[in-house]
């Protein structure tokens, strides 16, 4: 299927932003990739007249540092005043991407002459921000000789290529600031060692008990008073008060045990200001290893302290960036993953509509049964055939059952859920899914379930049902003449070999096959079957993303998926689960099972009090009630059940719809009367479908779906009262 001009756009688009990211990534020089740049938009746009304007230092020019398409007065040699008037003082002015569809008409502000020259007549700007300051680099510029509305999507990818261009500024802005501290590095590495070499150390030297016998006339400069003066202890009075502490305890310890000292202690020096020192000194021992005296040197390690201190705090920036950089990542796996359940769910929905054409059959096949079973049950009445009135009456009962779970199957199928892997028995699923399946497929396609049992697999239920039906929905799809739908199950057995050359972990898989005999695939279709918004079918008829996400699903399962066809002979798709040693609890299903009421016409004193707006169920329900010998009241409506509150002395229970009409539904009715009524029991007849509504009436009470029978609302009633007889 052929791609429309929109969608080649975005995805020439997409492929331009990654080839330009990755340029940006790893070339060595900011010019070319800016070339690059200015060269691929062109491509992506479709218009080969680009520019990087970038912004002085000063803020007052701008000049074309980088361009395409231009006459060669113009890149590297245009400086452009930054005035009001300009197209780049009102670009920057309103800091947004500014388009012009169609220069001579502008009232906005005024071309440049050598825009006019080069045959401007629209264009579209885009600011780019430095990353550390968010202050303007500069103004990308995409150009166009003829008259050009930039679409939406056209400035949302200049914004992302702006993005990418202010990274690779950053990226070059950091490493000029690596070099350059690298290189201080260096150079004052290569000073310590020709200072080394010239015997930079200030030398003294001090007698056995410490006391400074002598220093180097060095000294006298470094702190501005006479050698004599701090010979002794006098070297005290240029110490660090903080560092004090330290040096004496070190060098007293040193002294009584005649070991080395060594320490980096903060000088005071002629200006007053103090800076860092390494000091060391070691003992000349006489032959019974008595100290004679103390040999020592002072060395000026200012320079390396500070340098140190300069990348202690670049990596501490720097773990900063990352920790950011990592909460961004976060952050945009979480708007993946929504993403990703928002279209789970589309597809849910595709699948629901899908199914809606052979259910609305079925249902019209139920409700003419129902139809058909009352007729019958008026004509025996008239006639007097009593007898024959219960085959009728279970006849229709059992069809409300059926349409009833035909409903709650819908309903549970398309409701939002998030994903919840679980050991499920894949035979039951199908099982389960099979009815729904046949009048999906129409009365032209044979179902057929081959299902062995081949043990559980552990995945997302709602997930497999979405497969599955998918699956079969698109076997449906390829066979519009009618044909014959498989679906079985068995045990595989993958071994080391199999494993290596087909991509899966050796051990024990179910395969779940949905199989066709269709009119099949090409080899050029079936090699992209798996590619996302990649379909066959017309627009408005899929979305291309069914297979896709059935093979991710299958792998986040850790399974495979793999598809067999042939052009005429029909299509297979297999998908491969590992067996999952764990057990799963089976589902009953009752949909035949027909509740029969047992009337108690003993008296009841409860007051009930019940409100829908569907006359049928209301009087039906009132009317059940008061034969079971409840004082039953009705209302169709939140105000017209206030109203009857109001007149009566007693309420027991408050049986309710959630779907009301007006501005109060069932939810609120009962949370305003439970207020005034703190010991009202409230029991919700609903067919609501939103999961949220459902679990807010069970923390108010108890919740029957419709259609119910009226065994079950005789069960509810009692159970909502909590009491099978009462009397007052």
């Amino acid at each position: 299927m052929s791609l429309s001009a929109n969608e080649q756009a975005l995805i020439r688009q997409r492929r331009i932003l990654a080839e330009f990211g990755e340029l940006a990534l790893i070339s060595p020089d900011l010019d070319t990739v800016i070339d690059s740049a200015c060269s691929k938009v062109g491509e992506a746009l479709d218009t080969h007249l680009a520019k990087f304007m970038q912004v002085d230092p000063d803020q007052r020019y701008l000049w074309v540092r980088n361009g395409v398409g231009w006459t060669p007065e113009v890149v590297g040699q245009i400086r452009v005043p930054l005035l009001q008037g300009t197209p780049e003082w009102y670009t920057l002015g309103v800091n947004q991407p500014v388009i012009s569809p169609a220069a001579k008409h502008e009232t906005r502000f005024e071309l440049h002459p050598f825009l006019i020259r080069n045959g401007v007549s629209a264009f579209v700007n885009v600011i780019v921000y430095a990353p550390h300051t968010q202050l303007p680099l500069g103004i990308f510029e995409v150009d166009s000789r003829v008259d050009r509305a930039f679409s939406t999507s056209d400035v949302d990818f200049l914004r992302s290529y702006a993005n990418l261009i202010a990274g690779c500024f950053e990226r070059f802005r950091i490493t000029d600031a690596l070099k350059v501290t690298e290189a201080k590095l260096r150079e004052s590495e290569e000073q310590y060692r020709i200072a080394t070499k010239l015997n930079p150390q200030i030398p003294w030297t001090a007698d056995a008990n410490g006391a400074i016998t002598s220093l180097d006339s060095r000294w006298s400069n470094f702190s501005g008073l006479p050698r004599d003066e701090t010979l002794g202890q006098g070297w005290r009075a240029f110490t660090h008060p903080d560092d004090m502490p330290a040096i004496i305890e070190q060098w007293t310890h040193s002294v009584a045990n005649s070991t080395p000292f060594d320490i980096q202690v903060r000088l005071r020096q002629l200006s007053n200001a103090y800076d860092w020192y390494h000091v060391r000194a070691f003992p000349d021992l006489d032959d019974k290893g008595h100290c004679r005296q103390w040999y020592g040197t002072v060395e000026d390690i200012s320079e390396r302290v500070h340098l140190e201190t300069t990348l202690r705090e670049w990596n501490d920036k720097l773990e900063d960036r990352i920790a950011e950089r990592t909460k961004q990542l976060r952050d945009e796996q979480r708007e993946r993953e929504a993403a990703e359940s928002k279209l789970r769910q589309s597809q849910k929905m595709e699948a629901v509509g899908q199914l809606t054409g052979g259910i609305a059959h079925d249902f019209n096949n139920l409700l003419g049964s129902i139809s058909t079973s009352l007729e019958l049950m008026q004509l025996r009445i008239d006639a007097g055939r009593f007898s024959e009135l219960d085959k009728y009456h279970t006849l229709a009962l059992t069809s409300v059952k059926r349409a009833a779970a035909l409903t709650a199957r819908l309903l549970a199928f398309s409701r939002l859920q998030p994903l919840e892997p679980q050991i499920v028995d894949p035979n039951a699923v199908v099982v389960g899914l099979e009815e729904l399946i046949r009048r999906t497929m129409g009365p032209t396609i044979k179902v057929n379930c081959k299902l062995s049992h081949g043990g559980n697999i552990n995945c997302d239920l709602n997930q497999l049902e979405n497969a599955l039906l998918n699956l079969s929905i698109n076997a449906r799809d390829a066979m519009p003449g009618g044909g014959t739908l498989t679906i079985s199950t068995r045990l595989v057995e993958v071994n080391e070999k199999s494993a290596t050359e087909q991509d899966f972990k050796p051990g024990p898989y179910v395969s779940l096959q949905v199989t066709d005999d269709g009119f099949g695939m090409p080899e050029e279709v079936l090699r992209r079957a798996f590619d996302p918004f990649f379909t066959t079918k017309k627009i408005g008829q899929g979305t291309g993303l069914g297979l896709s996400m059935i093979y991710g699903f299958t792998q986040q399962s850790g399974g495979q998926i793999r598809i067999h066809s042939k052009v005429g002979a029909g299509s297979t798709v297999t998908m491969y689960f590992p067996v999952d040693l764990r057990s799963v609890d089976p589902i009953a299903d009752n949909v035949d099972s027909v509740d029969k009421p047992v009337l108690d016409t003993r008296k009841i004193n409860e007051v009930i009090l019940v409100v829908d707006d569907e006359a049928g169920v209301r009087e039906m329900t009132v009317e059940f009630l008061a034969d079971l010998g409840y004082t039953v009241f009705e209302a169709v409506d939140s105000t017209s059940a206030f109203n009857q509150v109001e007149k009566m002395r007693v309420l027991d229970l408050l049986v309710t719809d959630i779907g009301l009409p007006g501005a109060m539904n069932g939810l609120v009715l009962a949370q305003r009367l439970k207020a005034k009524h703190a010991d009202l029991k409230v029991l919700f007849i609903t067919g609501y479908t939103k999961a949220e509504a459902i679990s807010e009436g069970m923390l108010l009470g108890k919740v029957l779906a419709k259609p119910f029978s009226l065994g079950e609302l005789n069960t509810n009633v009692r159970g909502a009262l909590g009491s099978t007889d009462s009397s007052r």
